[in-house]
């Protein structure tokens, strides 16, 4: 593979130096949920952290080996539209371009990433290409870059790995490691979550967009435009209510119900904070909520 060489222009250089203002000083994105935040600063400055890198690269070349080397991957000669819309998303969040490979997939429309911080890779499903608007699928995108400006990969893989591999290898005692370490895990997957569809919409830029892509995850091949929203939050909390005793059962989810994500970013386009990392002007006659209120709202919301 023959990687782009091309020297940055200066105006290249001075928007990708720009998105360094969504990062802390060590590289932690000022957006991620707090919860998020705690977990990687504490599983990063760990000494195992070296050790789960080498076994990521292992799981990677037997799980995904096949899996890249069929991918078609994305550059500026296939799929050059998708290609430039990666390629703004990763100058936004402050990350190197990512490699990103289309492929046919049994879920409609499914995207993630997976690697380790030195190598990354994110798949796009290719009804994703076909059936997004340039818009939304720059909203999916923003996401999955996310998870590589948050440095999610490792854990994430871990995440993937004992809900999918320990069961198949290890039988009894798998199904036992992946019932106990995977509970905290899923736990935190859900709140990383939140934090990158923060990222998305920062990368898109707006509500109604970031919101219909992620009801085409629910919608299928059905006309969002067809959807009102806010009926379809109503509906969902009355459901819940009605069925309260088996929210215990999102404890094993790795990601929030999709109503609960448009729900946390709808929070987010409302807050201080959201205002202070775009440089948006702030609405007039519009109270914003401090980022105290914003995590306290938000948590209650993606917790089971």
């Amino acid at each position: 593979m023959v990687l782009d060489a091309r020297v940055p222009t200066l105006a290249e250089y001075i928007q990708s130096q720009s998105a360094s203002h969504l990062n802390g000083p060590d590289g932690t994105p000022l957006y991620a949920h707090p919860v998020d935040e705690w977990i990687l600063r504490s599983l990063n400055s760990a000494p195992v952290r070296h050790m789960l890198d080498k076994a990521i690269d292992t799981i990677i070349s037997i799980e995904f080996g096949q899996y890249l080397a069929n991918g078609i991957f994305i550059d500026q000669k296939t799929f050059p539209d998708l290609y430039e819309l990666l390629n703004e998303c990763a100058k936004t969040l402050g990350i190197p371009l990512p490699h990103t490979l289309a492929h046919d997939s049994f879920v409609l429309f499914q995207a993630f990433t997976a690697g380790t911080d030195e190598y990354s890779f994110i798949s796009i499903s290719a009804g994703l290409t076909k059936f997004f608007s340039p818009q939304e699928a720059k909203f999916v995108i923003g996401h999955e870059c996310g998870h590589i400006a948050a440095k999610h990969l490792v854990y994430h893989t871990l995440v993937w790995v004992l809900a999918n591999t320990t069961s198949r290898y290890l039988g009894p005692l798998g199904r036992l490691i992946s019932s106990t370490a995977g509970f905290p895990l899923r736990a935190w997957a859900r709140r990383s979550e939140i934090t990158c569809d923060r990222a998305g919409h920062l990368c898109c830029g707006d509500l109604k967009t970031s919101e219909r892509a992620l009801l085409r995850l629910v919608a299928g091949f059905a006309d969002v435009d067809q959807i009102d929203v806010d009926d379809y939050l109503e509906k969902y909390r009355e459901m819940q209510e009605y069925h309260s005793v088996s929210s215990w059962q999102q404890a094993f989810f790795t990601h929030p119900a999709i109503p609960k994500r448009i729900e946390a970013l709808r929070l987010f386009d409302r807050s201080e904070l959201y205002y202070d990392l775009t440089g948006k002007p702030r609405p007039e006659g519009e109270t914003l909520l401090p980022q105290q209120e914003l995590n306290r709202l938000v948590e209650q919301m993606v917790k089971p």
